[in-house]
């Protein structure tokens, strides 16, 4: 009779693990199915958009601008269907279990009701939203408790460096899953990639202040990627009353608040003394029409012009608003190939994405009233339209903690 028990429990046990895996491979293949389908979707708009505005105004500019795109639709589309065939055909594939321990469990049932959580610091809060979300997003049969709250408040994308090269804003893919799922608005002003921070805040300046009069009922969330973050926090500075009025807070993703070290490696070290003819008559023409070597974009973002800037200006920084930070961190094998590339020409000792290293990407100690995040596993181009990073469950996460920690306006 015990054998015969034995047998028929490990029969049950195994017809689980069938269930089991069964779930895990559907859900794996409709994520790549949804990822895949997006991806022919905005592609094929993105490039009647662009032949519409070709067309209407011819010029090599909107040539380039076509190719681009050309380029970035097909890589993306190529990437998503190797993706979605590898699904199909990977069965073995053992997807994420979601195995909480009690100080999770607590976690998501006190955000949920919406108790204090006294014990656990900021970064493990958000740590375990991320990761419950994220889950959420594989797994899309899974009931969370964690829910998006309801806000009226537009998500503004501030882009960061060279983003120029690219056909969408950073994190725009998530932005738009934001706007169709809980009808959340998005605004992305342009930043110039290979400009200076003072540059792009009187960008943002001009942009926000205009959109502001056509839309005055809104409230503005500014989601500043990379450099965006810096363009923001000296908008920010200079500022005050617009956003004491009109802006919620700042959430910066990979940004190097603190500044890049990286200027300080030796290529461009090489490179900038060119600087050194400065007074010569050849320079002085060309620096005329161009910034040679981009010098106030490098000294925006360098290390040692970042650090006293933060230092001197963070007490004229808008009080009413709030201030995130998180950061990523990924090892070279991990990474995406022009992230590879970055790490092999600036190696660093320190942890970072590929571009922006750990220990510049969060906010200091000394500025009290930021809410740092924590660093999670990811490269530097997460928040491009095709990657596979979960930045919807990113920009969810953010919105619920924010909601927990009551500084939505």
């Amino acid at each position: 009779m015990d054998r015969h028990l034995k047998l028929n429990q490990k029969f049950y046990d195994q017809i689980d693990k069938i269930k089991s895996k069964t779930m895990r491979y559907r859900s794996h293949l409709e994520r790549s199915k949804s990822h895949l389908e997006i991806a022919r979707t905005i592609s094929k708009e993105d490039i009647f958009d662009r032949l519409g505005a070709l067309k209407e105004n011819p010029s090599p500019k909107d040539v380039i601008y076509l190719f681009r795109n050309l380029l970035n639709s097909g890589v993306w589309i190529s990437r998503s269907t190797y993706k979605y065939i590898s699904a199909s055909i990977n069965y073995t594939e053992k997807g994420d279990n979601q195995v909480l321990n009690e100080d999770e469990i607590e976690i998501i049932k006190a955000i949920s009701e919406g108790r204090e959580l006294e014990n656990y610091s900021e970064e493990e809060i958000f740590r375990v939203i991320f990761n419950e979300m994220e889950y959420s997003h594989y797994f899309p049969d899974h009931e969370s408790l964690l829910q998006v709250p309801k806000t009226d408040i537009t998500i503004v994308l501030v882009s960061g460096v060279f983003n120029e090269l690219f056909s969408t804003a950073a994190f725009e893919r998530a932005a738009i899953h934001m706007h169709k799922k809980y009808g959340i608005k998005f605004y992305a002003p342009e930043v110039n990639g290979f400009k200076s921070s003072k540059y792009n805040s009187k960008l943002l300046e001009r942009q926000l202040s205009k959109y502001i009069s056509e839309n005055k009922d809104e409230t503005l969330w500014l989601v500043a990627f990379s450099k965006g973050g810096l363009d923001s926090l000296h908008f920010l500075a200079q500022n005050n009353s617009f956003a004491k009025e009109h802006i919620v807070g700042l959430s910066t993703i990979a940004s190097p608040i603190m500044g890049s070290d990286h200027l300080n490696h030796t290529l461009f070290k090489v490179l900038n003394g060119v600087h050194h003819f400065s007074k010569t008559r050849v320079y002085q023409i060309l620096s005329q029409k161009n910034d040679i070597m981009a010098r106030e974009f490098q000294k925006s973002i360098s290390s040692t012009y970042q650090r006293p800037w933060l230092r001197k200006n963070y007490e004229n920084l808008p009080k009413d608003i709030f201030y995130t930070a998180l950061g990523f961190k990924s090892e070279w094998y991990e990474s995406h190939f022009w992230m590879i590339l970055t790490k092999i020409l600036f190696q660093s000792s320190s942890k970072n994405d590929g571009v922006v290293d750990t220990t510049n990407s969060l906010f200091p100690k000394y500025f009290e009233e930021a809410h740092n995040l924590g660093i999670h596993e990811g490269h530097h181009l997460v928040g491009t339209r095709s990657s596979f990073f979960c930045q919807e469950a990113l920009i969810e996460s953010l919105l619920i903690f924010v909601n927990y920690k009551k500084l939505l306006k």
